[in-house]
């Protein structure tokens, strides 16, 4: 859930609006003279928010295309699917273990 608080709110509740970003990753925005000029969010957020910026950074052969995605997705939503559609289900879940598996390994080096 995201927060929107002012200055003096976030002075006064910051404890409790950490415990809230920590726990349930709620994002708090911090406005000051009706301006957004900051943004509190757990560490566990922030990483998930900025290692996958860093992974689809390093190439095409890193992420699943958005048109890739889709299909599987309309695959997957189907009761029943042809010989050529599971065919083509298969290669695409390929693919993106194989994406998956490469997006591991480059953890390492991030």
């Amino acid at each position: 859930m995201n927060v929107k608080v002012s200055v003096s709110q976030l002075q006064k509740y910051l404890p409790e609006i950490l415990n809230r970003a920590v726990a349930d990753d709620d994002v708090c925005v911090v406005e000051r003279d009706g301006e957004n000029i900051a943004v509190i969010v757990s560490l566990r957020e922030w990483r998930r928010r900025t290692v996958g910026e860093q992974l689809d950074a390093l190439g095409t052969e890193y992420r699943i295309t958005a048109d890739g995605q889709q299909r599987t997705e309309a695959l997957l939503a189907k009761e029943r699917l042809t010989p050529a559609e599971e065919k083509e289900l298969e290669t695409l879940l390929t693919e993106a273990d194989e994406i998956m598996l490469r997006r591991a390994e480059a953890l390492d080096n991030l």
